[in-house]
């Protein structure tokens, strides 16, 4: 989600220095090399979490986590490879025959799907939080389970959708024109009104509240586990209780760090802009870069959790390397 300064006429002569810098090359391999990777990875969960269906439902937890392979493969697969492009030759958007659709249909898709994700995943921390220690109260009944795993994603989806359909097509500023050398064309006008109301109501709705609600949770969380651990050196029965417990846990703890070490350097830029623009101008556009990496990274923090998955693949390497062996002794 790009929130740099927006431009009223398109200069190209001050922006060739950041089409051409050496931090927008290694940017540029960075995102081409982890590209591929990540889409074949959200692929593969995806395969296995249709092909095991009865994997998927064992625990409703899944679900959640299938939420975030697709919103990072929605951004790996429609987001950024626009953005590659636009890394590789920044004047490629301006040559377009009607670049100005273009710039508000990349605005829309990058900021919806910047604040979806994000909100996905203060919601897996919420909902593992509610699996570890309320378990019995969410599965009582299935208007429950619908609630919780599909009325609240739907309602997080359409008001960030919502929300961004009219900041960008409906709330009035004049988009005259656009940077078309910049990420996501320089951004939607509603960032550079002279209305500081909305902008931070933007960031905090957006960026701000879905990272604090996953630190949050994850604190509780780690202090719950914490709390059940000491309660089982003294109560053994309830070592199944803390089994299960750590490994919902376990399977979050790749996931979130990944989330923190990507979001929060973007975050502290963010407030400390707040009081001085100079870090918003200078910093920003680095650290947004990293938002990208944590979309393109998290399908492998996912499936590094998935044993079952990882047996399921362990088995099939295994026996194709045992075919080609035969293969190879059956022709000496």
């Amino acid at each position: 989600m790009s929130d740099e300064i927006f431009s009223n006429e398109t200069d190209y002569d001050t922006d060739t220095v950041s089409c051409t810098s050496i931090s927008t090359e290694i940017t540029f391999y960075i995102f081409l090399l982890l590209e591929t990777p990540s889409v074949l990875c959200s692929l593969l969960l995806f395969y296995y979490f249709i092909r095991l269906r009865e994997y998927l439902y064992r625990d409703y937890s899944n679900i959640t986590i299938l939420y975030l392979v697709l919103g990072a493969f929605l951004i790996t697969s429609i987001d950024m490879p626009i953005i590659i492009i636009h890394l590789q030759n920044c004047y490629y958007i301006g040559s377009m025959k009607d670049p100005y659709t273009f710039c508000i249909f990349w605005i829309l898709c990058d900021y919806i799907l910047y604040s979806v994700n994000l909100w996905l995943m203060a919601f897996a921390c919420f909902e593992r939080y509610l699996s570890m220690f309320f378990k019995q109260f969410i599965m009582k009944t299935r208007k429950r389970r619908f609630l919780l795993y599909y009325a609240l994603t739907i309602f997080i989806t359409a008001f960030v959708v919502l929300r961004y359909l009219y900041v960008i097509l409906i709330y009035p500023c004049a988009q005259t024109s656009f940077d078309y050398t910049q990420i996501t064309c320089g951004g939607s006008c509603y960032e550079f009104v002279d209305d500081p109301v909305i902008q931070n109501i933007d960031w905090i709705i957006a960026v701000l509240l879905p990272t604090f609600l996953v630190i949050f949770f994850i604190l509780i969380l780690i202090l719950h586990v914490l709390y059940q651990r000491h309660k089982i050196s003294r109560h053994l029965t309830e070592r199944n209780t803390w089994k299960r417990t750590r490994k919902m846990f376990l399977q979050l703890v790749p996931i979130g760090f990944i989330f923190l070490a990507f979001n929060m350097p973007l975050i502290i830029v963010g407030m400390l802009g707040i009081t001085n623009s100079w870090y918003y101008t200078t910093l920003y556009s680095y650290t947004n870069s990293f938002w990208y990496c944590l979309s393109l990274l998290m399908p492998f923090a996912i499936l590094s959790r998935q044993k079952e998955i990882l047996k399921r693949l362990r088995i099939l390497f295994n026996l194709r390397g045992a075919n080609r062996i035969a293969s190879l002794d059956g022709t000496a």
